[in-house]
């Protein structure tokens, strides 16, 4: 952290950008978390080292991005940040999450296990501005909350887009819908990871079908038939704690 700091102290005395100073775009990320408090950083969960992977290509691109909980408002401040051009949206069920107060960042309150409300809330933004870029689960993580939100809302998707459900260890605690806890940890049926499990199936189908890795060899007779998440799920990567979801592009 102290060499961090120290680097872009430097560069803001040199008048050298913040392009420029950044070490990387993990070390940039984590100082931002580490600036405004919340357990993506090194110090908790460490998931800026995952994003970092995903997100130094789409810095700065005007991005329609979304994350599910606000709770104090830090990551909201890291993602402003940030995506320097995006349009953000934050989902609370809480009226009194912390906000700021920026042009580009909207506040949302609902509850995301309404699938209603969810379902309106992002044809609203799909009518406005488009689908979603980057959607980020950080909300209740409860099974019923993260597996409603990535039914209702992955479709709000765009070809290329990310859908990314954090705190997946929920699914091992018997509070949150899972079937164990610290002590002795167990997911199994009902749980986001076994909904999960599932989504790698529906990624592996067409090639069982086909005997071919790419969707380029599914006839139209097949394609008709396929789910949502078969014809439109392109990659699937597990973190600790973490999952990515790609949406295949056009």
């Amino acid at each position: 952290m102290t060499r961090i700091w120290l680097v872009c102290l430097l560069g803001l005395f040199l008048g050298i950008s913040a392009d420029e100073t950044r070490i990387d775009d993990y070390a940039y990320l984590d100082t931002l978390a580490h600036t405004y408090g919340t357990d993506k950083a090194s110090y908790g969960h460490d998931y800026m080292e995952v994003y970092a992977q995903y997100f130094t290509p789409l810095r700065k691109k005007p991005l329609t991005f979304l994350e599910i909980g606000i709770a104090s408002g830090s990551s909201a401040a890291i993602w402003e940040a940030y995506f320097e051009n995006a349009e953000l949206h934050f989902i609370d069920i809480d009226p009194g999450a912390g906000r700021s107060h920026s042009s580009r960042v909207n506040y949302h309150f609902l509850d995301q296990s309404d699938r209603v409300a969810l379902a309106q809330f992002a044809n609203l933004v799909d009518t406005i501005t488009g689908k979603f870029d980057i959607i980020i689960d950080d909300g209740g993580h409860t099974m019923d909350q993260q597996i409603t939100s990535f039914e209702v809302l992955f479709p709000f998707l765009k070809p290329g887009g990310l859908y990314i459900i954090e705190d997946l260890h929920t699914s091992y605690w018997t509070g949150h819908g899972g079937n164990g806890n610290c002590e002795s940890p167990l997911a199994g049926e009902g749980t986001t990871v076994e909904f999960l499990k599932e989504l790698v199936e529906d990624l592996n189908y067409t090639g069982g079908a086909t005997g071919y890795g790419t969707m380029k060899k599914v006839p139209p007779t097949l394609f008709d038939t396929l789910t949502e998440y078969q014809k439109n799920i392109y990659s699937i990567h597990f973190y600790k704690s973490l999952c990515v979801v790609k949406k295949r592009g056009d």
